[in-house]
C-alpha cells in the first residue's frame, strides 16, 4: 500500500523542490545556491546543480530575483512574501477551476464554505453574503 505524504499548501502552485528551495530563500530573505543547498541537505542529498536550476527556474517564472554579489555568485531573493505568492496563486487556481468546471465548482465551493467549522469559515462567510448583495 502507498501512503501519500501530505503536501504543502505550495506543493499545489509548484513543484516539492521548488517549495523546498522556496521556503528556504523566505526564511532566508536574500540566499546564495550554496545556502538554500546547505538547509536542504540537511534533509537529503542532493546536488549543488540540481539547487542551481531550480533557482534559476524559479527567476525565471518572476518568483525568485537575484543580484550579483562582489564574489560573482548570485544572491535571490523572492519576488513576493510567502502570504502574498500564496493568494496569487490560490486566485490563478481558482480562476482555472471555475473556468473548467463553471457553475458546479462555484457551488461545490459555497458548499464547503458553508458546512465548514473553523474560525476562518465565519469570515468566509461574511465575504461570500457580501458578494450575493
Amino acid at each position: 500500500m502507498h501512503i501519500m505524504k501530505p503536501q504543502s499548501k505550495l506543493n499545489y502552485a509548484m513543484g516539492e523542490l521548488e517549495a523546498e528551495v522556496m521556503e528556504v530563500v523566505w526564511k532566508l530573505k536574500n540566499a546564495s545556491v550554496r545556502e538554500v543547498l546547505a538547509v536542504i541537505k540537511q534533509k537529503k542529498q542532493i546536488a549543488y546543480t540540481t539547487i542551481m536550476t531550480v533557482m534559476s527556474r524559479l527567476f525565471d517564472k518572476g518568483i525568485l530575483k537575484r543580484k550579483m554579489d562582489e564574489g560573482g555568485a548570485y544572491v535571490y531573493q523572492p519576488t513576493r512574501c510567502r502570504e502574498s505568492f500564496l493568494a496569487a496563486a490560490s486566485k490563478l487556481a481558482l480562476q482555472s477551476f471555475i473556468r473548467e468546471y463553471g457553475d458546479v465548482a462555484v457551488a461545490q465551493f459555497v458548499d464547503i464554505v458553508e458546512s465548514s467549522d473553523s474560525k476562518q469559515s465565519k469570515e468566509w462567510k461574511k465575504k461570500l453574503k457580501e458578494l450575493v448583495r
